[in-house]
């Protein structure tokens, strides 16, 4: 073997992102990417795949574990890397554990294993907003109910005198049937003092007819029973929660092949 078979996760996320401009570069192009992914210890010919391998294939022939002191203690030998020392960082990993959702299984028990905090509505939010926490975070809106029906026109504001509706037509071809997340939001950032709980309270009003600037998401509010959507949260420290959210919807789209329900960019 000239590489190896198992990789931490920050080694395995830097990895697929490579595999993912390979996928789209040109034929020329893919022969300079693929020697980086050979660098990071992946080569496919160890495992009898072709240069055309996917996210999907590199996924089911290799193993990904938490941190490199798993590698040590499987392999029982040092392993060389570069990323090394930063898997060895608490919060790194706890970042990348969010990045590692199963879609093929219940998404609320693994939020939970995740340490996300609430999942309570909407609408219980909305009376007592308190248990929010003032700090920088990820939070992500969550469906209960079997079905759900859409509005032509929903509850959200006017920010800027811009219409929020769009057609039923852009509604269902949005919508993901077997998934149970329909949001996944960020607040705050090193150069924006926004929380949890202030962009939530943001969120809500915008949800109730209010011209603030929070088109974000917007699409929930034209679904039926929006507040009785369910919300669950996790602070971030230590790594911009835009990061954290952008890698929950790249997760989300390998596997849907489309972004959450009210997501409308990356």
């Amino acid at each position: 073997m000239k590489g190896k078979s198992i990789f931490t996760k920050l080694e395995a996320l830097e990895i697929e992102k490579l595999i993912e401009q390979k996928c789209k570069a040109s034929s020329e192009k893919q022969k300079g990417i693929r020697d980086k992914i050979r660098k990071l210890g992946f080569y496919a010919s160890d495992f009898g795949v072709g240069n055309g391998y996917t996210v999907s294939d590199f996924r089911r022939v290799v193993k990904i574990v938490k941190s490199a002191d798993t590698i040590l203690a499987e392999c029982q030998a040092p392993v060389k890397s570069v990323f090394n020392e930063k898997a060895k960082s608490p919060i790194l990993e706890s970042s990348l554990e969010m990045l590692s959702l199963n879609h093929a299984e219940d998404i609320i028990t693994q939020l939970k294993d995740l340490d996300f905090q609430g999942f309570v509505t909407i609408s219980q939010l909305k009376q007592n907003n308190k248990i929010i926490p003032q700090t920088k975070g990820v939070y992500i809106i969550l469906k209960t109910a079997k079905k759900y029906a859409f509005r032509e026109i929903g509850s959200g504001g006017y920010f800027k005198g811009k219409d929020p509706n769009v057609s039923l037509d852009e509604l269902k071809a949005n919508w993901v049937d077997n998934s149970q997340i329909v949001y996944i939001g960020k607040a705050g950032s090193t150069s924006n003092a926004s929380t949890l709980q202030s962009r939530l309270i943001q969120y809500f009003k915008f949800g109730q007819g209010n011209a603030v600037g929070h088109q974000g998401g917007r699409y929930i509010w034209q679904l039926e029973e929006a507040e009785e959507l369910t919300v669950c949260w996790k602070t971030i420290e230590g790594i911009e929660p835009e990061t954290v959210e952008t890698n929950l919807i790249k997760e989300f789209t390998r596997y849907y092949g489309k972004r959450p329900f009210a997501n409308l960019k990356d």
